[in-house]
């Protein structure tokens, strides 16, 4: 989603091992985005959505990740397929500050 690219490409440079659940950690997240040319910022604790700023990655309750551009106000939720969203019901714990790559990727 953040990255445009297909979910098996950015799963395949997670290393899961035999897990059968893949459950990704902020490290392997980081990971990711840095070799894809990323920029993040230091891990965040968030209270609520007006604690979040620019576009994040934010960890949610019930251990899930969501997109959240901040500066115009969009929830992008991969277990929403019906788009992008104006409101969540979701409750922020923390949240990974994003810029796209230099290249504009």
């Amino acid at each position: 989603m953040l990255t445009g690219k297909p979910y098996d490409q950015i799963a395949g440079m997670i290393d899961w091992g035999v897990q059968t659940n893949h459950y990704t950690t902020w490290k392997e997240l980081r990971g990711v985005l840095t070799e894809l040319g990323w920029q993040t910022g230091g891990l965040r604790k968030a209270e609520s959505w007006g604690d979040v700023y620019g576009v994040a990655v934010v960890h949610v309750e019930g251990d899930h990740f969501i997109l959240y551009d901040a500066d115009n106000g969009v929830f992008y939720d991969p277990g929403q397929p019906d788009g992008p969203d104006l409101h969540s019901r979701l409750v922020p714990m923390n949240y990974l500050p994003v810029q796209l790559p230099e290249s504009g990727a």
